[in-house]
């Protein structure tokens, strides 16, 4: 005879399991991907209800030293201190006992498994808000658009925003930005691309510009340098365009060492109040996790609005 609180055990197993397939549930592809995606997203796991860091100078280039002259030495130099607070995702619903006893047209596994859905949709919608708000609301540590004129720690300014819409051309430009790009010493690092990432509605676009055998948009049987002599990938996700607060115009050349971060928090958990602790006869399910994202440099990313 099973027990109350048998019973309780086996309701919350019953629904964490159609949670948790949907949540982990792979809905990427080669080029429509997600915030778990380390070429996009450093992942960074903390243990505190804020992220502080300060933007590191730098180091200037080596200097020539005679076999008896002092090395010369370097002062480490941090500035532009950025804080960032961890915000608290939550979702629940209420399934009355006799629902979920009798499981009605399997209402309660289609209840959870699209609150799974929305959990996952949740982060990528919250995370690609750094590319969605990137030269206007998307702030950097020194307090500038993170697609924009930046004021250098060692002195001077820097613009990582280019003009085009997305082409061989204005993508060459782009191209050779990145690796022009001076870090916060004014020293240039020779970044190559390691993401190009645009919204759904330049995937095809993208695509040919970049996977064609031969250039694209031209007459000219030229090989497409893009795809020989260029590593970079191409990824995309619904929540960078338009329909969704973004633009269906703007692009990016992301380099290895650009400095976009999700900070994590908690992972995804969830909990179950039984149905004998509520007042008409309902379980609550519910499920939260706590994360945020940050652009605390410039360095590694260069943009276009496409317009």
């Amino acid at each position: 005879m099973w027990t109350e609180q048998q019973n309780f055990a086996i309701v919350q197993t019953e629904l964490d399991s159609v949670f948790y397939q949907e949540f982990n549930y792979d809905d990427s592809n080669p080029v429509m991907t997600t915030c778990r995606n380390e070429a996009l997203f450093k992942q960074l796991t903390i243990d505190r209800a804020a992220y502080i860091e300060e933007v590191y100078k730098g180091a200037p280039l080596f200097t020539i030293t005679g076999e008896t002259q002092t090395v010369p030495l370097q002062v480490p130099k941090v500035a532009n201190k950025l804080t960032t607070y961890i915000k608290d995702f939550t979702q629940g619903v209420e399934l009355s006992k006799d629902l979920f006893d009798d499981n009605m047209h399997g209402v309660w596994a289609q209840t959870v498994q699209d609150m799974a859905l929305k959990a996952r949709v949740t982060q990528d919608n919250n995370a690609f808000k750094i590319f969605r708000g990137a030269f206007t609301t998307t702030l950097t540590a020194d307090g500038s658009a993170l697609i924009g004129t930046h004021t250098l720690i060692g002195g001077g300014t820097i613009t990582n925003l280019i003009t085009g819409a997305l082409s061989p051309t204005s993508l060459n430009t782009g191209i050779q930005a990145l690796a022009e790009q001076k870090d916060q010493a004014g020293v240039v690092l020779g970044q190559q691309p390691a993401v190009l990432l645009v919204p759904p509605a330049l995937i095809k676009h993208a695509l040919e510009i970049t996977d064609s055998a031969l250039i694209a948009d031209s007459a000219q049987n030229n090989i497409n340098v893009y795809r020989s002599a260029y590593g970079f990938r191409v990824y995309s996700s619904p929540q960078l365009g338009a329909v969704n607060g973004g633009s269906d115009t703007a692009w990016f050349l992301l380099g290895r060492r650009h400095a976009i971060r999700r900070i994590i928090r908690q992972g995804i958990e969830t909990a179950l109040r039984p149905w004998q602790v509520s007042n008409n006869r309902t379980y609550l399910y519910q499920a939260n996790f706590r994360e945020e994202v940050v652009a605390t440099d410039y360095v590694g990313i260069v943009g276009a609005t496409g317009l």
